[in-house]
């Protein structure tokens, strides 16, 4: 084969062209360089088409956004930094999203189910699914099942890790394997390329991907409807974080990166900063923070007895450490400090709050102790249907009720959280949201977008949702639902739209109950058809 040099004159080329080049056409190996000629002639055409793509792209999420300046005209805005558009989505490809599960089959339709949804939102980055205390059948049927779903999926984001058991010992603590499982997984691993790491929930799908940006070229809005909270709105006019108003501004670099983090907001959070204090909660009336942390840590109150040169205030704590899944930190923070810390302090913690939520408390102490603060949002996930906090973006949903028609004319009921929908479709005003949003594999086809609203990233399931004789609850879905035979969960859309209507008449219905049971409608109208779709894709992908 002839080497060509592509820095030639235009002389050097005509020559070649009248030459070399005939000769070697005339020669008995001409059938190779025809070959070679036809693969430049593809890698030419290749790179236009995706120029052109990446063009359209710009043109639909990017120059419109930026020729619209309308920033929710009722609120008060604080302008955007100055930062270049990037494709939609595109710096998700940079968050590697984790969660830790055990070896049952309970974790694990939840498991691809996760992935599915993952896959759905457009999250660009991988997923790890971290698996601990697996024995040798239980192993080899997952590693198996997972072989066939990223041999049909071209992005193979997904990933397995398995680990052994770090549950604790007596009631056999099981949850200690998140810290202890992932502290494994990032110290064996040398393929984690992504520069933050966001731990999930198992029981979390998600909407949208999980962004690394925090404000970054953003303008900072009052909600209308809430006074208590705010809006952050990027460049293309797109509400992307909600967050309570009293909360501390945003870090100055607005991105994950070493030293700033993020997290979505729980009201928990704060609770163990009063251990041993008079306003002390039941639980940590007798706990010691100097047993967990040491005598010189931050994490200590100012009643501990340590050295330490820092107290962490209740205040500092509900500011700063009141976080839960979605998790959100830099790769470097998860792997020297993060982790370590968590490892170290949960079975401390556990001894002496020896309950469900002894992980979470430890997370937040360790948090403290290395004094890495999070950044609280309330947009990254929505779960209890009753709750009446602003820890949890259910204002987004409730505003379902007042849309607006292709005409731009304010209009909806409460079945906007369902309307639309069916057994494998989620509702009209949702995919109107998506299709805003631009992410994903949503599709509304070209309907008015101009003033649709938020949505929160991922909706975590743990709770019980009932409402129109349909019920969604995690314990009760079979752990074998996602099979080559196997059958999508019902949904009767009408009915649920005829008990919102009728709630809405009813004049003696309490606003708060037409507010949950409105949720609890949205809960139903979205976890059943994205449940069917994973179960679709999953046999597409799995059984043909």
């Amino acid at each position: 084969r002839q080497k060509i040099s592509f820095k030639k004159s235009a002389y050097d080329l005509q020559q070649m062209k009248q030459s070399s080049c005939i000769r070697f056409m005339q020669s008995p190996k001409r059938s190779d360089l025809i070959k070679i000629l036809l693969f430049l002639i593809g890698i030419l055409i290749g790179t236009w088409v995706r120029s052109v793509v990446y063009l359209l792209q710009l043109d639909q999420h990017g120059i419109k956004g930026l020729l619209r300046n309308d920033r929710r005209a009722e609120g008060k805005s604080s302008g955007p930094t100055n930062v270049s558009l990037t494709p939609i989505g595109e710096s998700s490809r940079n968050v590697h999203v984790v969660f830790s599960t055990d070896c049952s089959g309970y974790q694990h339709w939840q498991s691809i189910f996760l992935f599915y949804s993952l896959r759905r939102s457009g999250h660009l980055g991988p997923v790890t699914r971290v698996v601990s205390g697996c024995k040798y059948r239980e192993e080899n049927a997952i590693r198996r099942e997972y072989e066939s779903i990223t041999n049909a999926s071209i992005s193979k984001q997904l990933r397995l890790h398995f680990t052994p058991s770090f549950a604790l010992p007596g009631k056999n603590y099981k949850y200690s394997n998140k810290p202890g499982g992932l502290h494994h997984w990032i110290t064996h691993t040398k393929t984690i390329k992504e520069s933050a790491i966001a731990l999930i929930d198992p029981d979390m799908v998600l909407l949208r991907p999980i962004m690394p940006e925090l404000g970054k070229g953003m303008s900072r809005v009052q909600t209308v409807s809430n006074p208590h909270l705010v809006e952050y709105i990027d460049l293309n006019n797109k509400v992307q974080l909600l967050r309570q108003s009293n909360l501390p501004e945003l870090p100055p670099s607005s991105v994950i990166s070493p030293g700033i983090a993020a997290g979505q907001h729980f009201g928990i959070g704060g609770l163990w900063a009063s251990a041993g204090t008079k306003t002390a909660r039941k639980d940590f009336i007798g706990f010691n923070l100097t047993a967990v942390c040491g005598s010189y840590s931050p994490c200590l109150n100012e009643e501990s007895e340590g050295q330490s040169s820092h107290r962490t205030t209740r205040e500092e704590a509900d500011n700063y450490f009141a976080v839960g899944p979605v998790y959100i930190a830099s790769t470097s923070d998860w792997k020297s400090r993060i982790l370590p810390k968590w490892t170290e302090f949960m079975p401390r913690v556990h001894a002496q709050y020896p309950k469900l939520l002894a992980e979470m408390y430890a997370f937040t102490i360790a948090a403290a102790d290395i004094q890495l603060k999070f950044a609280l949002s309330s947009s990254y996930m929505v779960s209890d249907a009753s709750t009446m906090s602003t820890t949890e973006s259910w204002l987004w949903i409730d505003d379902y009720h007042v849309v607006s028609n292709a005409m731009n004319q304010s209009t909806g009921s409460l079945r906007n959280v369902c309307e639309g929908a069916s057994h494998d479709s989620l509702p009209a005003e949702t995919l109107r949201r998506l299709e805003n949003y631009g992410y994903g594999r949503y599709n509304n086809h070209g309907s008015n977008t101009n003033s649709a609203g938020a949505l929160p990233t991922t909706l975590h399931y743990c709770q019980r949702y009932t409402f129109a004789n349909h019920t969604f609850a995690k314990r009760k879905i079979p752990h074998d639902f996602f099979r080559c035979n196997g059958e999508p969960m019902k949904l009767d859309v009408d009915k649920i739209m005829e008990e919102l209507d009728a709630l809405e008449r009813n004049t003696e219905a309490s606003a708060f109950r037409k507010k949950v049971d409105s949720r609890n409608g949205f809960m139903l109208c979205h976890l059943i058809p994205l449940l069917n779709m994973a179960l679709e894709e999953y046999q597409a992908d799995v059984c043909n």
